[in-house]
């Protein structure tokens, strides 16, 4: 026989169900009315971009279903599928949790990895611009899941940690633009051989509206092979936000460190600017304003103006030990072994929302330098064990950089 119908409520999701930020201290205890809750969430964005060129590109990158079930005050079990570019079905989330006290709490199953903004808030509607910075796409990668469990809690007033042993990267998935994209286990693989470890300490509301935190992770990427023995991966990461008074304020800097990437170059025979690196980091600020506020209004729409700037080289360091011949080095071009350029790009744009929940951004990203080159089978040695995997489209697209505009339609229930 089914619950009496007061025992159950289902709402809406303001936010992504299950994500960091939602879970990252233990709930209070709920109203007896609430002990048992079901929350259905259902967020995405339609892009449309337009580069120098006037080339345009619209996609649908992602689409996400999710349920939040709470049987009791202490017990939860989250769930979310994500669907890329309507083209792959995949889970975002799958965990079971457990939190009969604030100060400690224990989850199981798919988790999000607590680095970078970008997968803290993965909603479209918790980022101003139409796509999200590079550095939450290439140095930290979004969304970025894997098997694993944790812990977490509130340890004093707005002073809150997680801590998570996961399943490791695959390192026969790196690649040069995006290092560690393609090495994401996302659920379809548990790297047992290469446990990894990640954790995030944040402070919430001290002063109110302000959240500064940080934190890292370590971990295997050898995926089993001998090859690859050695390879170990390494994210720290800091990052702040500020959003009250209609001021819309974030930072973020994070560094990646492949230790031993000249094995992962030797197993998949990657060469010259097509090498996997050693090092790499990004880093952007971003500061908007609700014009609305300015004439007093009382209304829950918003109008963001905002404006801001990034630099980030996922090539900033390279193996001394790579093979890189310098016959491999076309006319013109870096030395094989030599670092890629870092990239730096403005941005500024608007975001209305007539509600919370809908977001219309359109904004122009400008990059100050040279536009990367387009993308092309990497230069690889004949013979090579591997076989080095393609990046994503929109992924390749990103790590281009360049001038172009884009336009936006968010939502999150």
């Amino acid at each position: 026989m089914p619950p009496p119908a007061a025992s159950v409520q289902v709402e809406p999701a303001a936010t992504a169900v299950g994500a960091p930020t939602a879970v990252a201290a233990a709930p209070k205890p709920l109203p007896a009315s609430l002990a048992r809750r079901t929350r259905i969430g259902f967020y995405g964005e339609g892009q449309l971009f337009i580069d120098a060129e006037s080339n345009k590109t619209a996609r649908l990158p992602e689409l996400v279903v999710s349920i939040d079930h709470r049987p009791n005050d202490w017990l939860r079990i989250v769930g979310a599928l994500e669907a890329d570019d309507v083209s792959r079905l995949a889970l975002q989330q799958a965990f079971l949790e457990a939190s009969p006290e604030p100060f400690i709490g224990l989850r199981a199953g798919l988790l999000i990895v607590p680095l970078g903004l970008g997968n803290l808030s993965p909603e479209p509607t918790s980022y101003l611009t139409v796509d999200r910075p590079l550095t939450d796409q290439l140095i930290v990668p979004a969304v970025w899941r894997e098997m694993g469990v944790g812990i977490f809690g509130e340890i004093g007033p707005g002073l809150r940690y997680q801590g998570l042993v996961l399943s490791g990267l695959d390192g026969t998935g790196f690649s040069a633009q995006a290092p560690l994209w393609g090495g994401r286990g996302d659920g379809g693989s548990l790297a047992v051989h290469d446990a990894a470890v990640a954790g995030r300490l944040e402070l919430v509301d001290l002063p109110p509206g302000l959240v500064v935190g940080g934190g890292g992770y370590y971990g295997n990427a050898t995926d089993g092979i001998a090859g690859l023995s050695g390879v170990h991966v390494g994210v720290v990461e800091a990052d702040a936000r500020f959003k009250k008074s209609g001021f819309d304020l974030r930072a973020e800097y994070a560094r990646l460190y492949i230790v031993n990437s000249y094995l992962v170059n030797n197993y998949l025979g990657l060469l010259g600017q097509d090498a996997v690196p050693a090092r790499g980091y990004g880093v952007y600020v971003q500061g908007g304003y609700d014009l609305l506020q300015l004439g007093g209004l009382d209304t829950p729409q918003e109008l963001v103006m905002f404006v801001g700037f990034e630099n980030i080289n996922p090539r900033s360091q390279m193996s001394q030990y790579n093979y890189n011949p310098p016959a491999i080095t076309p006319a013109g071009q870096l030395a094989p072994e030599a670092p890629s350029p870092s990239k730096s790009l403005v941005r500024g744009g608007i975001d209305y929302r007539p509600r919370p929940s809908i977001a219309l951004k359109a904004d122009i990203q400008i990059e100050v330098g040279t536009e990367g080159a387009a993308p092309a089978p990497p230069m690889v040695v004949a013979g090579a064990p591997g076989t080095p995997r393609a990046l994503g489209a929109d992924v390749a697209d990103a790590a281009r950089g360049g001038t172009r505009i884009g336009l936006a339609l968010a939502f999150s229930f």
